[in-house]
């Protein structure tokens, strides 16, 4: 097992991440949470296994487990299932020295996570990510939401957790297509920061599709530490550096926002909205012709999307959508666009024809 910190001010965290690591956790809680303390798990009802290992590992070590079911999907993310979670822990007597353990991927850290930090005015939780996507990129850094009728994740907080586990055995069991969405933000790692990252991909792509435990979790460890880097140093997103992990989600939202969250999972959206900004970078002469390209390549590799042609979507409701982005400034759209791979730059007040054209040429009607 290896371990990175994160920085945070509101207390660092260590994220482990290794094989075998589910069964551990009680003794791995034992040492931040009181004797008898009462735990929530909050997961979802196909990840059943992980949450019998849990249980028992928790159960072992002396804690009260309790466990509260999510529905599947973004439908999670609702303020009805925060406020039914946050009536659960009043019912079972969950006090400020209790805490949450969220199990399974974005959907559930992210519901979890937010309802840890207001129940109570806050209590601590942990994330045992059970998807590639949670264990590279939304178990870590502490962003909690969920989605209004609006839009995508706003309302939430900044609330870290306690302890992120990443165990890369539990991703021997994901569907195929859910491991290939989940590669598309490990892709965005290698653009934004590692071009060392970006070539292992390509070379090793094959072996990460076939699940090779010893490549998944080097690629695991890499980008958890690209990310617990950023975050420790822009916690809040205040200095403009974490805004670099947004790439291609302006066009994601966008593009999931007029999709009504349905026919493509985020990972998918993401790939695509990488492909978006890669293109609009070239157009604008930020980047070689030769790297959107690149980026093509791989993530068809990675058997990803990168269009959205069959989607049938009109370029005027993804424009619609993007405009609801949070991460907007004084009313602008915000693009974090490639320099070069491993090094990317934030650009706004982009003319809003210029961005339609690449909508329009990424199959948008």
């Amino acid at each position: 097992m290896k371990t990175i910190t994160v920085k945070s001010l509101k207390g660092s965290y260590k994220i482990c991440v290794g094989r075998g690591l589910l069964a551990g956790a009680g003794a791995r809680l034992s040492a931040m949470f009181p004797a008898g303390s009462r735990i929530m798990i909050v997961s979802q009802k196909n990840l059943a296994p992980y949450l019998k290992t849990i249980s028992a590992s928790l159960a072992k070590k002396g804690f009260k487990v309790h466990a509260h079911m999510l529905p599947d999907g973004e439908v999670a993310k609702s303020g009805s299932e925060l406020f039914r979670l946050c009536h659960a822990l009043l019912a079972q007597g969950f006090e400020r020295k209790g805490g949450i353990v969220a199990v399974g991927g974005g959907v559930v850290s992210d519901l979890a996570g937010f309802a840890a930090s207001v129940y109570l005015r806050g209590i601590r939780y942990v994330n045992v990510a059970t998807t590639l996507l949670a264990q590279v990129d939304s178990a870590i850094g502490g962003k909690t939401a969920i989605d209004l009728k609006d839009g995508k994740n706003l309302m939430g907080s900044f609330w870290p957790p306690a302890l992120v586990i990443s165990d890369a055995d539990v991703l021997r069991s994901l569907p195929q297509r859910e491991l290939s969405a989940s590669l598309g933000e490990v892709v965005k790692y290698g653009v934004i920061s590692d071009p060392a990252l970006f070539r292992f991909l390509e070379k090793n792509n094959k072996k990460i599709l076939r699940r090779d435990a010893a490549t998944i979790e080097k690629i695991v460890f890499a980008c958890s530490q690209i990310k617990a880097a950023v975050v420790s140093r822009d916690e809040f997103e205040t200095k403009g550096e974490r805004a670099i992990l947004n790439y291609g989600h302006t066009f994601a939202h966008g593009i999931e926002g007029a999709s009504g969250y349905k026919g493509l999972v985020h990972g998918e959206a993401v790939a695509i909205g990488m492909m978006m900004a890669a293109q609009l970078a070239a157009d604008l002469g930020i980047c070689s012709p030769e790297l959107p390209w690149r980026q093509m390549k791989l993530l068809v590799a990675m058997k990803l999307p990168v269009s959205v042609k069959k989607f049938n979507l009109k370029a005027d409701a993804i424009l619609k959508a993007m405009m609801k982005d949070k991460k907007k400034d004084q009313g602008a759209l915000r693009f974090v666009l490639p320099r070069r791979i491993g090094k990317v730059t934030l650009e706004k007040n982009i003319p809003l024809p210029r961005v339609r054209k690449i909508l329009c040429l990424a199959g948008a009607k």
